[in-house]
Protein backbone atom coordinates (compact mmCIF):
# COMPACT_ATOMS: atom_id res chain seq x y z
CA UNK A 1 0.00 0.00 0.00
CA UNK A 2 1.37 3.52 -0.93
CA UNK A 3 0.10 6.74 0.96
CA UNK A 4 -2.84 8.51 -0.56
CA UNK A 5 -1.42 11.95 -0.06
CA UNK A 6 0.59 13.20 -2.71
CA UNK A 7 4.02 14.99 -1.36
CA UNK A 8 5.68 17.49 -3.99
CA UNK A 9 8.95 17.89 -3.08
CA UNK A 10 10.74 21.58 -4.44
CA UNK A 11 13.76 20.42 -5.77
CA UNK A 12 16.01 23.58 -5.52
CA UNK A 13 14.53 24.08 -1.28
CA UNK A 14 13.83 20.22 -0.47
CA UNK A 15 10.38 21.62 1.04
CA UNK A 16 7.87 18.96 0.96
CA UNK A 17 4.30 19.77 -0.06
CA UNK A 18 1.01 18.32 0.64
CA UNK A 19 -2.02 19.91 -0.35
CA UNK A 20 -0.27 23.22 -1.52
CA UNK A 21 1.09 23.28 2.39
CA UNK A 22 4.38 22.86 3.69
CA UNK A 23 5.12 19.59 5.74
CA UNK A 24 7.63 17.47 7.96
CA UNK A 25 8.14 14.10 7.73
CA UNK A 26 9.26 12.63 10.95
CA UNK A 27 9.58 9.40 12.68
CA UNK A 28 6.65 8.32 14.84
CA UNK A 29 8.58 7.67 17.62
CA UNK A 30 10.51 11.28 17.54
CA UNK A 31 6.86 12.44 18.00
CA UNK A 32 5.89 11.13 20.75
CA UNK A 33 8.86 11.07 22.36
CA UNK A 34 8.66 14.92 22.20
CA UNK A 35 5.29 15.19 22.57
CA UNK A 36 5.89 13.10 26.38
CA UNK A 37 8.98 15.36 27.41
CA UNK A 38 7.23 18.71 27.17
CA UNK A 39 4.05 17.10 28.65
CA UNK A 40 6.68 16.42 31.59
CA UNK A 41 8.20 19.83 31.76
CA UNK A 42 5.47 22.15 31.26
CA UNK A 43 2.70 19.94 33.07
CA UNK A 44 0.04 18.05 31.28
CA UNK A 45 -2.68 20.77 32.06
CA UNK A 46 -0.45 23.92 30.57
CA UNK A 47 0.43 21.57 27.55
CA UNK A 48 -2.82 20.62 26.78
CA UNK A 49 -3.85 24.26 26.63
CA UNK A 50 -1.10 24.77 24.49
CA UNK A 51 -2.05 22.19 21.73
CA UNK A 52 -5.24 23.15 22.23
CA UNK A 53 -4.77 27.04 20.61
CA UNK A 54 -1.52 25.95 18.21
CA UNK A 55 -3.59 22.85 17.15
CA UNK A 56 -7.03 25.43 16.70
CA UNK A 57 -5.11 27.61 14.77
CA UNK A 58 -3.39 25.24 12.51
CA UNK A 59 -6.63 22.97 11.71
CA UNK A 60 -8.67 26.65 11.21
CA UNK A 61 -6.10 27.53 8.68
CA UNK A 62 -5.61 24.03 6.67
CA UNK A 63 -9.66 23.66 6.57
CA UNK A 64 -9.74 27.55 4.82
CA UNK A 65 -7.61 27.34 3.01
CA UNK A 66 -8.67 23.88 1.39
CA UNK A 67 -11.98 25.67 1.24
CA UNK A 68 -10.96 28.05 -1.15
CA UNK A 69 -8.82 25.60 -3.29
CA UNK A 70 -11.64 23.56 -3.54
CA UNK A 71 -15.01 25.48 -3.08
CA UNK A 72 -16.36 22.58 -0.75
CA UNK A 73 -18.79 22.68 2.11
CA UNK A 74 -17.97 22.90 5.47
CA UNK A 75 -19.38 19.41 6.15
CA UNK A 76 -16.85 18.22 3.23
CA UNK A 77 -14.07 20.17 4.47
CA UNK A 78 -14.36 19.15 7.78
CA UNK A 79 -14.40 15.41 6.94
CA UNK A 80 -11.38 15.79 4.20
CA UNK A 81 -9.63 17.37 7.30
CA UNK A 82 -9.89 13.52 9.42
CA UNK A 83 -9.03 11.80 6.13
CA UNK A 84 -5.76 13.82 5.73
CA UNK A 85 -4.86 13.41 9.27
CA UNK A 86 -5.07 9.90 9.02
CA UNK A 87 -3.70 9.69 5.59
CA UNK A 88 -0.88 11.01 7.11
CA UNK A 89 -0.59 8.34 10.12
CA UNK A 90 -1.63 10.35 12.77
CA UNK A 91 -4.42 7.57 13.17
CA UNK A 92 -7.98 6.55 11.92
CA UNK A 93 -9.89 9.12 12.21
CA UNK A 94 -13.80 8.63 11.16
CA UNK A 95 -17.07 10.70 11.76
CA UNK A 96 -19.89 9.41 13.77
CA UNK A 97 -21.95 12.10 14.40
CA UNK A 98 -21.41 16.02 12.23
CA UNK A 99 -24.67 17.79 13.13
CA UNK A 100 -24.24 21.18 11.27
CA UNK A 101 -27.48 22.46 13.44
CA UNK A 102 -25.75 21.81 16.92
CA UNK A 103 -22.86 22.52 15.51
CA UNK A 104 -21.72 19.16 17.48
CA UNK A 105 -19.53 16.63 16.28
CA UNK A 106 -18.48 12.94 17.31
CA UNK A 107 -15.33 11.29 16.15
CA UNK A 108 -13.71 8.22 16.89
CA UNK A 109 -9.73 7.26 16.51
CA UNK A 110 -8.14 4.17 15.59
CA UNK A 111 -4.83 2.98 15.94
CA UNK A 112 -3.89 6.45 17.35
CA UNK A 113 0.24 7.16 17.33
CA UNK A 114 -0.28 7.46 21.38
CA UNK A 115 -2.39 5.06 21.53
CA UNK A 116 0.13 2.26 19.36
CA UNK A 117 3.37 4.18 21.80
CA UNK A 118 1.54 3.43 25.08
CA UNK A 119 0.72 -0.30 24.74
CA UNK A 120 -2.15 0.10 26.40
CA UNK A 121 -1.04 1.09 29.99
CA UNK A 122 -2.13 4.79 29.90
CA UNK A 123 -3.92 5.88 33.43
CA UNK A 124 -5.03 8.99 31.46
CA UNK A 125 -6.38 9.96 27.89
CA UNK A 126 -3.46 9.68 25.66
CA UNK A 127 -5.11 11.79 22.49
CA UNK A 128 -5.82 15.02 23.80
CA UNK A 129 -3.10 16.50 21.11
CA UNK A 130 -6.30 16.17 18.73
CA UNK A 131 -8.98 18.04 20.73
CA UNK A 132 -7.40 21.40 19.61
CA UNK A 133 -7.49 19.81 15.53
CA UNK A 134 -11.43 19.36 16.13
CA UNK A 135 -11.76 22.57 17.74
CA UNK A 136 -10.34 24.40 14.79
CA UNK A 137 -12.10 22.08 12.61
CA UNK A 138 -15.11 23.31 14.15
CA UNK A 139 -14.55 26.80 14.44
CA UNK A 140 -14.20 26.40 10.59
CA UNK A 141 -17.82 25.16 10.34
CA UNK A 142 -18.91 27.65 12.31
CA UNK A 143 -17.53 30.06 10.34
CA UNK A 144 -18.87 29.24 7.01
CA UNK A 145 -21.92 29.24 9.19
CA UNK A 146 -21.62 32.65 10.17
CA UNK A 147 -22.16 31.71 13.30
CA UNK A 148 -19.47 33.15 16.14
CA UNK A 149 -19.82 30.78 19.50
CA UNK A 150 -18.80 31.70 22.68
CA UNK A 151 -16.55 28.70 23.31
CA UNK A 152 -15.85 25.17 21.34
CA UNK A 153 -14.93 22.51 23.70
CA UNK A 154 -13.51 19.01 23.03
CA UNK A 155 -12.84 16.22 24.81
CA UNK A 156 -11.68 12.66 24.50
CA UNK A 157 -14.49 10.68 26.36
CA UNK A 158 -12.87 7.03 25.52
CA UNK A 159 -9.42 6.22 25.21
CA UNK A 160 -7.82 2.88 23.76
CA UNK A 161 -5.04 3.31 25.62
CA UNK A 162 -6.69 2.85 28.65
CA UNK A 163 -8.43 -0.07 27.50
CA UNK A 164 -11.92 1.04 25.32
CA UNK A 165 -12.10 -0.16 21.61
CA UNK A 166 -11.27 2.84 20.37
CA UNK A 167 -10.73 6.92 21.18
CA UNK A 168 -13.50 8.66 20.99
CA UNK A 169 -13.77 13.19 20.65
CA UNK A 170 -16.69 14.53 21.87
CA UNK A 171 -17.05 18.28 20.02
CA UNK A 172 -19.82 20.97 20.65
CA UNK A 173 -20.18 24.49 21.02
CA UNK A 174 -21.39 27.26 23.69
CA UNK A 175 -23.52 29.69 21.35
CA UNK A 176 -24.16 33.41 22.99
CA UNK A 177 -27.99 33.70 24.06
Amino acid sequence: MQPAVQIDVDEASGIWRTDGLPMVYVPRHFMVNMHKEIEKTLGRDAYEAMLDRSGAKSAFFWCKRQSELLGASERDVFALYLRRLSERGWGRFSIEQLDLDQLAAQVTLRDSIYVLESEGQAAAPTCYMFEGFLIGAMQFVCAMRGIDPQAITCREVQCAAMGAAECRFEVSCVLTD
